[in-house]
């Protein structure tokens, strides 16, 4: 039997073959019901009847979800407390980057500046008196402080001195040693390797051997060794100097700090109050930039291009507690949901797949989407994506099993296309061509297979066939049937069948 194919490629449709087909039914038709000579029985039995060809069709899946957007900005409320809304975009407006979408109340906000300004003025008045302080201060203390500021220079020195050649040297020579334990170990080791092979045919003594050996085992000590005296230094020796070196460094350091301590106590008095004033000062301008910020979060501006949805209709919920709508007055909060913005540039259908189709879909498959909104409009389509879980029918149908498809839209044909709008999609995950087919509708079950009803002089011979790959509408045959057959597309009337003919004339 043939294998089913899952290669994807478009074919050309079976419409004219069908359209074909129904074309001489209805003459057939026209001419029995012209010339009077045929009955109703006949009529009825001739358009159920299929002529068997040679053509093609798609094997598609069908699915249906809605649309998506690719990317979408969610915008919320950045102010502290709450906030009342004095101008907001009309929802499902198409906007740009930078375009205004709500602007909020902001007299408040305004006040706060104004006060914070003030603040900054007075603490930085405060800062410069304490800065002219200091620097008097400071004067009489330089001799005391460049002393021990050369103790902290000369110590730093040494630490970079060890850093940048004991130890570099030190690491050098630790990995030429290593280095040569290396080579000579392995030039040992296949020396000794070549000594058992002369040994084993007698062209050295035991005692030869043996040297060998013995060679071998000291240059492995001696690379164990170098390699020890690496580890050692690595992790020993080098944090040791250097606990030694930042040692010194640090009471250099901490000497300096108590010279600075042993002055008087007007410099550390001063010093501290400047601390404090430029604390203060750095305080009063954050909380400034803050009010500032704030002011600038009174306007939300969109940015990246896509279509305005407010946030309480992306919310959901039930009906009864579904939140008001967004409009001029309303009070919002921090953080909550204002402007939904989805591309609509790039769109996707997600759809749903039963599963036990879904093993047939797979990424990059062609796919066709029809929107309920504009049902004339056909897009196309390719599979971007195939879900890892299967999704539960919920209450209504908990029995099913759906697997959730992305499929991209390729042309927009300049649609206004939005999200959540209903769709189906069509996929196509095989084309049969060459091939003799016949309607699903013809095939029927018998105890040894699938079987159609052959048309024979008015009546029916039930005849087994063998099928191949299928569609919705149509189904490949694969042995049984040939060019020109023509099966009946229903249950054959009684009386009608060959068998059940011949048993009763047979009786």
């Amino acid at each position: 039997m043939q294998q089913h194919a899952h290669h994807f490629r478009r074919g050309i449709s079976t419409t004219p073959v069908v359209l074909a087909g129904t074309a001489l039914v209805i003459v057939v038709a026209v001419t029995l019901l012209s010339g009077g000579g045929g009955s109703q029985d006949l009529i009825q039995a001739e358009t159920d009847l299929h002529t068997v060809v040679v053509g093609e069709f798609d094997v598609s899946i069908p699915a249906s979800g809605e649309l998506a957007a690719f990317d979408q900005v969610e915008l919320r409320c950045e102010l502290d407390g709450s906030a009342t809304v004095t101008e907001i975009i009309d929802e499902g407006s198409a906007v740009k980057t930078g375009d205004v979408l709500v602007r909020l109340d902001d007299k408040d906000v305004k006040d706060r500046i104004q006060s914070a300004e003030e603040s900054v003025v007075a603490a930085h008045n405060q800062v410069e008196t304490r800065t002219a302080d200091h620097a008097i201060a400071q004067k009489s203390r330089e001799s005391n402080l460049a002393k021990s500021q050369v103790a902290v220079d000369q110590s730093k020195l040494a630490l970079l001195a060890w850093r940048e050649g004991e130890v570099v040297a030190k690491r050098n020579q630790l990995a030429l040693s290593l280095r040569t334990a290396e080579k000579d170990f392995k030039r040992l080791e296949e020396k000794y390797k070549k000594s058992l092979e002369l040994r084993e045919r007698d062209f050295i003594s035991q005692n030869d051997l043996e040297q060998d050996e013995i060679q071998m085992i000291r240059a492995e000590a001696q690379l164990s060794q170098s390699r020890l005296d690496q580890q050692v230094y690595e992790k020993y020796t080098y944090e040791k100097d250097k606990q030694w070196k930042e040692s010194d460094l640090k009471q250099a350091e901490d000497e300096l700090v108590r010279v600075e301590t042993r002055t008087r106590a007007s410099v550390q008095s001063s010093k501290s109050n400047l601390d404090a004033a430029n604390s203060n000062l750095a305080s009063k301008k954050e909380r400034l930039t803050q009010h500032q910020q704030q002011l600038v979060n009174c306007t939300v501006v969109a940015p990246a291009p896509g279509m305005v949805v407010y946030g309480t209709t992306v919310g959901g919920g039930r009906d009864w507690d579904q939140p008001q709508a967004l409009r001029v007055g309303s009070k919002i909060s921090r953080n909550q949901l204002l402007i939904v913005l989805p591309n609509t540039d790039r769109m996707f259908a997600d759809v749903k797949v039963n599963e036990a189709l879904s093993g047939h879909v797979k990424a990059g498959q062609p796919a066709t989407v029809r929107m309920d909104a504009f049902n004339d409009s056909v897009l196309r389509g390719r599979v971007d994506s195939v879900g890892v879980l299967a999704e539960g029918g919920g209450w209504r149908d908990p029995n099913r099993r759906d697997y959730s498809v992305k499929v991209s839209i390729d042309n927009t044909d300049e649609l206004p296309l939005k999200p959540s709008m209903r769709c189906k999609a069509l996929i196509l995950i095989d084309t049969v061509v060459e091939a003799l087919y016949i309607p699903v509708q013809s095939v029927h079950r018998g105890e040894q297979g699938s079987l159609v009803y052959l048309a024979n002089r008015g009546l029916y011979q039930p005849t087994p066939v063998t099928l191949g790959r299928s569609s919705e509408l149509y189904v490949e045959v694969l042995g049984g049937l040939s060019v020109g057959d023509q099966v009946l597309l229903r249950d054959p009337p009684p009386g009608t069948v060959l068998d059940a003919v011949s048993e009763s004339t047979d009786g």
